[in-house]
């Protein structure tokens, strides 16, 4: 056969049920604190309570959730010290992956990255304009994620994914999704058009400071709506 048909994607269960719950925090259907109950959403999903332990145990790695024994699953507080903690790992990993990016990548290289990058920035301001901000979070995942393959680096990319580190990328703002989705949202395009202004001119040590800058700002978000 000339023409290859693309292999179907199967989600596991685990995979299913932990973008709910990711979802529902993000909507702000489980606040900050709350309790989350095994049974309740086992019940709710119409599945058995060991995928949801399952999935459970993935969303504490990814710091969404708290597991306190004896007690119960609370989704995670939002902690200042600790989210710019986070966000330290991510200026560093980031950095890291940008400038493995323009070192190992020519020219036609660079072009594909910034081409595929410009594409989700037009859907970021699609999403912008209608307000999903599920869809957005998707979105700001994929950007991200893209700079950090564009290293060439098989480990960081594993790291990246592996460790849940991607969920870093909306995790310390998520307070600020559903309370002001249409400002928010407007400004999460407006970010992501100037840093790809900076980052289709290639220079390292402007790509590296304008990611930095773009990270550091959620910081300073953050100190502003607690």
């Amino acid at each position: 056969m000339q023409n290859q048909l693309e292999k179907i994607q199967k989600t596991s269960l685990r995979d299913q049920i932990i973008n709910v719950i990711r979802d529902a925090i993000v909507e702000g259907k489980f606040k900050p604190g709350e309790k989350i109950s095994e049974q309740e959403l086992a019940e709710q999903l119409g599945v058995s309570r060991t995928p949801i332990r399952e999935a459970i145990q993935i969303l504490q790695q990814q710091g969404l959730v708290r597991i306190v024994p004896k007690s119960g699953t609370y989704v995670t507080d939002v902690a200042i010290d600790e989210l710019k903690d986070s966000l330290s790992i991510r200026v560093a990993i980031e950095e890291l992956a940008l400038r493995q990016a323009i070192e190992r990548s020519n020219g036609h290289q660079w072009q594909q990255l910034t081409d595929r990058l410009l594409k989700v920035l037009e859907r970021m301001r699609e999403v912008a304009r209608s307000g999903n901000t599920i869809d957005a979070i998707e979105l700001d995942i994929e950007w991200h994620t893209l700079l950090i393959d564009a290293a060439q680096n098989c480990y960081l990319s594993r790291l990246w994914r592996t460790s849940g580190m991607q969920y870093l990328v909306w995790s310390p703002e998520r307070s600020l999704y559903f309370l002001a989705q249409d400002t928010w949202l407007g400004i999460l395009y407006e970010r992501h058009q100037e840093l790809f202004n900076i980052l289709s001119r290639k220079d390292p040590a402007e790509c590296c400071h304008a990611i930095r800058l773009h990270i550091e700002l959620k910081y300073e978000d953050l100190k502003l709506s607690v």
